[in-house]
């Protein structure tokens, strides 16, 4: 617990000296939370059928999506970034000489940093797009603690992606382009920036077999109510099962990467 906070002090301490990148990525997300706002407006207003759900529910949808950017976007506050990095330096051997188990000690290190940008970042530009931008609360209570819950489990997902490419770092060293396709196809596929019920037939159906939709499809479609009382538990479940899926792979090539690392060090 002590770690943890640790690594929340450390955010802040980051957050305290980048002052003016601080400021800019708020002003981004009200940028990108007005423009998706207006484009649903307009889609709407041309082809609601289309749509699918009310103009308040579409409009939510997007900005909500869009503030989540702050904290989910994989690439700026994965721990693939921190691996890479580590390696490139050769600083990785001060965290493997850590007394704690190294994907613990990622999954630590990245939720201090994503808590705290949560509740300074992403929080306060809930309440202006509520205030200012008319975006809606959650539909309800109960979905709000679903949204919470499906987020949660959104967040362990995309971390044990990112961490799979983090061990990728540690034998490609390299991984900026690879890092560019993975975001691209998290943005899609996760729908975030067309919801996933609007994609044709086959596309429709991989991007539900996919994890990416554990990121931002599911969380929100509880955030703006759209999920119907038989699939809650069968959204949360897959949400569950990609997540624990992929924490169980990431520890198995960790045993693999890290003896590899050991070989080539000794």
């Amino acid at each position: 617990m002590k770690a943890f906070l640790a690594f929340i002090r450390q955010a802040f301490h980051n957050t305290t000296i980048y002052r003016f990148s601080f400021w800019m990525q708020i002003v981004y997300a009200f940028i990108t939370m007005y423009s998706v706002k207006w484009i649903w407006l307009t889609l709407h207003a041309q082809s609601p059928e289309t749509v699918g759900i009310g103009i308040g529910e579409i409009t939510t949808y997007a900005m909500v999506a869009m503030s989540l950017e702050m904290i989910f976007w994989p690439s700026r506050h994965g721990p693939q970034n921190y691996m890479a990095r580590q390696v490139r330096t050769g600083a990785i051997d001060t965290d493997l000489l850590k007394p704690m188990d190294f994907q613990a000690y990622m999954l630590g290190r990245n939720l201090g940093e994503i808590i705290f940008r949560f509740f300074v970042l992403v929080l306060p530009t809930w309440i202006v797009g509520v205030m200012v931008l008319g975006m809606q609360m959650p539909a309800s209570l109960f979905d709000g603690i679903l949204f919470v819950i499906s987020l949660t489990l959104g967040y362990l997902v995309l971390f044990s992606m990112n961490f799979l490419f983090g061990l990728l770092a540690m034998v490609a060293i390299n991984i900026q382009y690879i890092m560019w396709a993975h975001n691209a196809m998290v943005r899609f596929f996760a729908g975030q920036l067309i919801p996933l019920w609007l994609f044709p037939g086959a596309l429709r159906t991989l991007a539900y077999i996919l994890p990416f939709r554990c990121i931002y499809s599911i969380p929100l479609g509880f955030y703006i109510g759209s999920v119907p009382s038989e699939r809650i538990l069968s959204d949360l479940l897959f949400q569950v099962v990609w997540a624990t899926a992929l924490t169980i792979i990431g520890r198995w090539l960790w045993k693999r990467v890290h003896y590899r690392l050991a070989v080539q060090g000794g």
